[in-house]
Formats: structure tokens, C-alpha cells, sequence
């Protein structure tokens, strides 16, 4: 059920319907949008919604999808059933295009994966059109739907026996006018004529006698005559008779044509009702490309959660005016049947309601609806609108009768399926009884379970949320610094109506505004100003929380890349002392080799002093090429032969723990520096981690583990000081910048500097505000950001927050 009867034209839906049935191509299919219906049936309406989605992904991505020669031509077809009748070479042509265009219709169709394309690809025929009926059409007529001559051979006879008589004619009246010419009966300038379809001789009257042949009409002085000659009379005549026979053959070769295509007539009309179906889809695809439309997620129940939800009409219109619209983000669930907003007059509330009632109704209907990728719709039985001004001179109905009526009507017809839409409710009588009607039928309303959004001005209303369960406040949204309203709806809370501050705006008399002041309760008042209050506390949450967002993003993207560069160090650290062990262990084996080697040169030779010199010479000479080997890296560990034959010292250093020893804690393997004593207090220092703790908890660390934690720290260092770099930029750095007053040059050097400083740390977004003037600023930050690779968009700031005056910019 839809109510009222207006409901089409109060939501704008019969402009939308206009709009459909403009891009429709055949008379089939704008007879399909003049009769688009509200629906229920779920299962109908994911069809129908599947299948516009379909045509859309393919005129946008696909293309080449036929788009012409759409025509109808099911009531000639009709007509043509009778035996005897035929049809003209008009329609022939436009037979032959319109099955050419259902051929190519199937075959592009048939070309789609039937698992992506499910809906569309269920609607192919079977078979195309039988060929031999475009080909019976070609041999008929040409494509400027003339016959051809060789349509049959007696037509070709014919029309060949009338070009040799027209010739024959023409060429013996210029014969008998150049004869007249020569013996004085007309002028010697005198040209052939035309009256009464026939070529003739202009002749003086007076010697109309002296040419044979028939008169056809006279000057208006009477001094001209036109004559036929007698012999062009008689083969004009005949030609005559040839034209007759030709209509007649054309009629007979056209009655043959029409009997052939007779017995195709049940499958034609079939055809032309796929081409009428298809045609309306790709218009419903068309439209919903024009208004941005997509298809929401579905649910066979009633509820609404709509992301950045638009009126299609006004957002077209505003789009050919160079603005941009406020999406909405609308949501009724089983929780929050109920929407109650409130807000400034002029502030968008009427619009919301109408978005709402169209894009249901629209989605109902089989249409996509401009609103989010990410939204979800439902589907309810009814929808019921009670908006704008319907008092009635005829039937004695003030304003306010006519919204009783209505409401009425809702209370007696409401279900838990049902979806209202009522602006001003309980308006047009005195506020404290319209208030209490209103909020009474609210009340019947929730507890019949059904789902709707009212807007008001009246507080008892805004204070039922909470006390009546289904019930929810939302408030559109104003500026309370620039006093101008921002058409963004705010679901939880109710909203100012901002009379007091939009008068004071406007230049109402001061005097007026203070006495209307006074004449208002004190709690009231009190309840505006708190109003007026969450929602300047509310945008400085909602600025600080989208800061905070941010700046997590940054530091958690931060923390990862540390982590993933300090394994990779670390890895590459274990790649080099492994290296560096294989590499001592390869000398000490070298070494122990060529000792071995001089012992037995010297047992064998039996120690001769000559012998043995040169041996030591020899051993001297391995030591100096083994001691000029290239060094290992300079923060390695020395290699473990040197540990392997070295002295063993003391397990850890001796004596008492002072700033700059080395130790561990209890338990802990981490070593780290003392760095302060304080009594019995120390503070160390671990990696980038401070402690203060107890010096008796504290153990001093073996040599081992300083020689490791000193080669760690050599090993470190560079990538330590990279890391404290990034640190101080990253904590110098901010998420802002403000451009206003500088110079082109100036600007320019600014916004590259602080472009190159987000890039380097990996910031996700940035705000830079240049302010709007002449758009100089904004000009050059957007010129340079177009040229930066890193940079994936920018795009203006939120109408609330800046406008044209504040670019944001995204990177990678």
C-alpha cells in the first residue's frame, strides 16, 4: 500500500519516472516506465535490482552494447495477421533493423559467464530471429526502403519498359520544341514546363493551332498556351498505364512478403517483448549511472541502514549549479524503529524525509538508488507519507484536519512492516494540544511495531527517546560560530531549532529578541542552550577522535617498519659474525697446518741449523700473509681462536657497581648501563628503555656478555641513530600545517618541505590550510601535489570544517 495518491509527486518519483522514460529507446519499453509499480515480493525485487546492476557493470565496463534501432513494431504485426493485408516498405526497414538489433542483443548476451551475469543471461532466447527473414527483406527493398527493381522479374520488366519511354518522350518533345524554336512559334529562349505533372511548350495563342497536340493550361493574359504534343501525349499515356501495373506488382510482391512472414509471427511478438524488457533495463542502468546509483545489499525484512545517502534530483540539480550535496547516513533497525529529527528550519529535515520515501520507494520498484556501496536496504509492505500542506477549500479541511486524516489513516492501517514519513508532525494547531496528539499517536505508533521517521519542533517529542522503547532521537546538524546550517543528520541526539540565533542572525529588532526571551520559561530555554552546547562539544570529540585515528595510524605504521628493518638487521648481524667465525676458523686451520708442516721439515732434516732457518724464515713469511688478510668489519666480535687460547680472567669484573658498569638484572638476560647510583637506587639504561631499580637486584656482567654487548653496540649504531632521527622528526612533526598569508614562492618551498617530511614518515593523511581569497594558494598546493607520485588524492575539507579553504591530502 502506498498513501496518499500524491505520493509519487510529493517525493518527486513521477520526475524520476519522467526521467527513465526519456532514455527508453522503444514505445514497449516507456510503456514499462509509465507502469512501474510498488512492490513487496523480495525475490521480484533482487531480480529486478540484479538485473539493472548487471546492465550497469556492462555500459560502464564492458561498452558496445547495442544501443540502436530499438523499434517496436508489434502493432503493425498485429495488423498484418489478417490474410490479404501487407505491410509497407517503411516498416520492412524497420523490421529488417530492429531483428538485426535483437541478433546482436542475443549474441552479446550469450557471450557473458551466466555465474556473473545470472539475471540478464536468463532472459536470452534460445534462438535469434530466423536470418532468412532479413534476407527476404534485402532482396526486396534497398536501405532507403525503395523496391528494388529486381524484386520480381515483371517489375524489372516494367520499370525498364518506363525508362525507355520516358527517354523516348523526353527526347521527342526537345525535337518538336527545337522545330517550333526554328519556324518562329515560340521564343528562341523558351524552355520546357511542367503543368499537370506533364512536360510542355510554352506557345504563343496565336499559334496554338500549329503544333498538334493538347493544351493543358493558358497564361493568366490569355497570350501563353502550354501544349503536350500529341505523340509525347499518347507515350505519356502509356507510361501512365506502366506505373499502374508497377503499384499493382509492388503490391502483389508485398503480399508475398507479408504471407512468408505470417506463420513468424507468434515468435516476432516474443522477440519484440525481449527487445521492450531489455530496452528498459539498459534505461534503468542509464539512469542509475546518471544519479550515481548502485545496489545496496538486500534483506527480506523491514530496516534501513543507508551510507551517504542523497536525494537523486536535488544532487543532479546541484551538480549543474557546480555545488555539492551532503550525504546522509540514514538507519532504522529493530532496536531504533522510530527516528525522531529535529534541527533549524531550512536545515535539511524535509529533505531527509523525502531522500528516505523516494529511495524506498525507488529500491520497491526495481531501481538502484544512489546511497553508499556499503549499504544494506529492506523491504516494506507499505509506505505511508504525510507531508506539505493539503487544507481544502471543496471539503471544508483546514490544515490541520487534513493531518488528522491522515494520521488516521496510518493508525488504522499500520503493521510492523509498515515505513512512515511524517514532516512537522502535530503541527497547525495551538503547539501544546498538537504536541500531545503527536506524541500520543507516536506511542499507538511504537507499539504497533512499525518503522518511521517524523520530523518537529516540539520538545515533548525529543524527550520520548529513551522513555518509549524503538524511539530515537537524530538532530540535523548547524554551525553554531557561522550560524548557517550543515544538512549532515546526527542520529542519538536531538536538535536546536536555533530560533532565537538564527533571528539574531537575520537582524531582528535586539528589543523584540530580549522580550521574546523573556516570555519563554527558564528550563526551556535552558534545554535549547544544551542543545546548542552537545553540539559544539560533540564536533570538537568528533575533530579530536578523527586526530587520534590518525595519529595511531601514523604510529602504528611507524612501530612496524622499525620492527621489520630491525629483523632484518639483526639477521643480517647473525649472517656477518657467522661469516666472521667460519672465516677465523678457516685461518686457525691454515695456521695449524703450516706448523705442523715445519715440525715435520725440521724432525726429517734432524734440526740442521741452515735448514731449520729457512723454515722459520717460511713460517714467518705464512704468519705476515695471514696477518695481511682483510680485516673483518669493525664492529664484529674478535674471532673465538683468540677466546679458544687465551688466559681465562675472572668470570666478571671485580669490585663495586658504579655509573658505566655493565650488569643484568636478576632473571634477565638483557645487559644493560648503569647510568646514575642514588643510594641504594640505580637508574639503566636497556636498549631505548630506562629503569630505576635496586642495586641489589642487580648482577654485573661476565666479559662474555660485555664483549657481545659492545660488539652489539658498534653493530647498532648507525641503524640507532636513524631510529632517534625518525623519533625527533616524527614527534616535531604535524598533522596540519596553515599556509594562509605567504607569498607564491614562499608557499611553494613550505608545502614541498612539509610534502617531503610526511612522505619520509609515512603519514597517511595530512590537512593544509590555505584559506579560500582568489584561490592562489590553493592553486599552487594543488598544481605541486598532482606532480608527487606518493600522493594517491586530495580533496576538499567537510563544508563544516574548512570548505575550499582547506585541502586534505592522501598518500600511500
Amino acid at each position: 500500500m502506498i498513501y496518499p495518491d500524491t505520493f509519487d509527486t510529493k517525493t518527486g518519483f513521477d520526475k524520476v519516472r519522467s526521467m527513465l522514460e526519456g532514455i527508453c529507446f522503444s514505445p514497449y519499453a516507456k510503456k514499462l516506465a509509465r507502469e512501474i509499480t510498488f512492490t513487496n515480493d523480495f525475490s521480484k525485487i533482487t531480480s529486478l535490482i540484479s538485473q539493472t546492476a548487471e546492465m550497469k557493470y556492462i555500459l560502464q565496463f564492458i561498452g558496445n552494447f547495442p544501443s540502436q534501432d530499438y523499434y517496436d513494431l508489434t502493432d503493425e504485426l498485429t495488423r498484418v495477421r489478417l490474410p490479404g493485408t501487407f505491410t509497407d516498405p517503411d516498416t520492412m526497414i524497420g523490421l529488417k533493423l530492429s531483428l538485426l538489433t535483437i541478433t546482436d542483443i542475443i549474441r552479446f548476451l550469450k557471450r557473458l559467464d551466466d555465474t556473473e551475469y545470472p539475471q540478464l543471461t536468463a532472459l536470452v532466447p534460445a534462438n535469434i530471429p530466423d536470418p532468412a527473414l532479413i534476407k527476404k527483406i534485402e532482396l526486396i527493398i534497398d536501405e532507403k526502403a525503395d523496391i528494388r527493381d529486381k524484386a520480381s522479374e515483371k517489375l524489372y520488366s516494367i520499370r525498364r519498359e518506363i525508362s525507355s519511354k520516358l527517354s523516348g518522350a523526353d527526347r521527342r518533345i526537345n525535337q518538336i520544341l527545337a522545330t517550333a524554336r526554328k519556324d518562329g512559334l515560340t521564343g528562341d529562349d523558351t524552355e520546357l514546363t511542367i503543368r499537370n505533372g506533364r512536360l510542355v511548350i510554352p506557345v504563343s495563342a496565336s499559334n496554338k493551332r500549329k503544333i498538334s497536340g493538347y493544351i493543358h493550361d493558358t497564361s493568366a493574359t490569355g497570350q501563353t498556351v502550354y501544349i503536350e504534343p500529341a505523340e509525347v501525349f499518347e507515350i505519356n499515356n502509356e507510361i501512365q498505364n506502366l506505373k499502374i501495373e508497377e503499384r499493382q506488382e509492388i503490391i502483389r510482391i508485398l503480399i508475398e512478403f507479408t504471407d512468408f512472414l505470417r506463420p513468424h509471427l507468434p515468435g516476432l511478438s516474443g522477440f519484440y517483448t525481449f527487445l521492450g524488457e531489455i530496452d528498459f533495463i539498459r534505461a534503468k542502468a542509464g539512469l542509475a549511472i546518471k544519479m550515481d546509483a548502485v545496489k545496496p545489499m538486500l534483506t527480506d525484512k523491514p530496516m534501513i541502514k543507508w551510507q551517504k545517502a542523497v536525494h537523486p534530483l536535488l544532487n543532479i540539480s546541484l551538480k549543474i549549479q557546480g555545488k555539492k550535496i551532503v550525504p546522509l547516513e540514514i538507519e532504522l533497525s529493530s532496536e531504533h524503529r522510530i527516528l525522531i529529527i529535529s534541527g533549524p528550519n531550512a536545515g535539511g529535515k524535509s529533505v531527509c524525509l523525502k531522500t528516505a520515501g523516494l529511495l524506498q520507494y525507488m529500491l520497491q520498484c526495481g531501481l538502484l538508488i544512489p546511497v553508499g556501496d556499503d549499504s544494506e536496504a529492506g523491504i516494506f509492505s507499505s509506505i505511508f507519507l504525510e507531508i506539505g500542506d493539503e487544507q481544502s477549500l471543496e471539503n471544508d479541511l483546514s490544515t490541520y484536519s487534513s493531518h488528522l486524516i491522515h494520521i488516521r489513516t496510518l493508525l488504522e492501517n499500520v503493521n510492523n512492516t509498515t515505513l512512515f514519513l511524517i514532516d512537522e508532525f502535530g503541527a497547525g494547531t495551538e503547539p501544546q494540544l498538537g504536541g500531545a496528539m503527536a506524541e500520543a499517536s507516536l506511542e499507538a505508533l511504537s507499539r504497533k511495531g512499525c518503522f518511521g521517521i517524523a520530523t518537529t519542533h516540539y520538545t515533548n517529542l525529543k524527550l520520548m527517546a529513551g522513555k518509549h522503547p524503538g524511539i530515537v532521537n537524530g538532530a540535523m546538524l548547524y554551525d553554531t560560530k557561522a550560524m548557517t546550517p550543515l544538512f549532515r543528520l546526527s542520529i542519538g541526539k536531538p536538535g536546536s531549532s536555533f530560533a532565537f540565533e538564527i533571528a539574531r542572525k537575520i537582524g531582528f529588532p535586539a528589543e523584540v529578541l530580549e522580550a521574546a526571551t523573556g516570555k519563554i520559561s527558564t528550563s526551556q530555554l535552558d534545554f535549547e542552550h544544551q542543545l546548542a552546547q552537545l553540539e559544539v562539544d560533540k564536533k570538537f570529540i568528533d575533530q579530536k577522535t578523527t586526530d587520534l585515528k590518525v595519529a595511531d595510524e601514523t604510529l602504528a605504521s611507524l612501530v612496524s617498519r622499525y620492527e621489520k628493518l630491525l629483523n632484518s638487521l639483526e639477521s643480517r648481524k647473525q649472517e656477518i659474525l657467522k661469516e666472521a667465525k667460519t672465516k677465523a676458523q678457516q685461518i686457525l686451520d691454515n695456521s695449524n697446518r703450516i706448523i705442523e708442516n715445519t715440525i715435520r721439515e725440521i724432525k726429517e732434516n734432524k734440526a740442521e741449523k741452515e735448514s731449520t732457518r729457512k723454515l722459520r724464515e717460511m713460517l714467518d713469511q705464512s704468519k705476515e700473509e695471514i696477518l695481511n688478510q682483510p680485516s673483518e668489519p669493525e664492529f664484529l666480535p674478535e674471532p673465538t681462536l683468540i677466546q679458544k687460547n687465551e688466559v681465562r680472567r675472572p668470570e666478571a669484573p671485580q669490585g663495586q657497581l658504579k655509573p658505566g658498569s655493565l650488569v643484568r638484572m636478576e632473571g634477565q638476560e638483557a645487559i644493560g648501563k648503569i647510568e646514575e647510583i642514588r643510594g641504594k637506587q640505580a637508574t639503566v639504561q636497556f636498549g631505548s628503555l630506562r629503569l630505576r631499580t635496586k642495586t641489589d637486584s642487580l648482577i654485573a656482567a661476565t666479559y662474555d656478555e660485555i664483549r657481545i654487548w659492545e660488539a652489539n653496540q658498534k653493530f647498532s649504531k648507525p641503524t640507532g641513530s636513524v631510529f632517534h632521527q625518525l623519533n625527533d622528526k616524527m614527534a616535531d612533526f604535524k598533522m596540519s600545517i596553515d599556509i594562509r598569508g605567504k607569498k607564491a614562492e614562499e608557499a611553494n618551498e613550505i608545502i614541498a618541505r612539509y610534502i617531503d617530511q610526511a612522505i619520509l614518515l609515512r603519514v597517511h593523511e595530512v590537512r593544509i590550510l590555505h584559506g579560500k581569497g582568489d584561490g592562489i594558494l590553493r592553486n599552487i598546493l594543488q598544481s605541486y601535489l598532482r606532480d608527487v607520485p606518493e600522493v594517491t588524492r586530495y580533496e576538499d575539507e567537510s563544508i563544516e570544517r574548512g570548505g575550499h579553504g582547506v585541502t586534505l591530502v592522501y598518500f600511500r
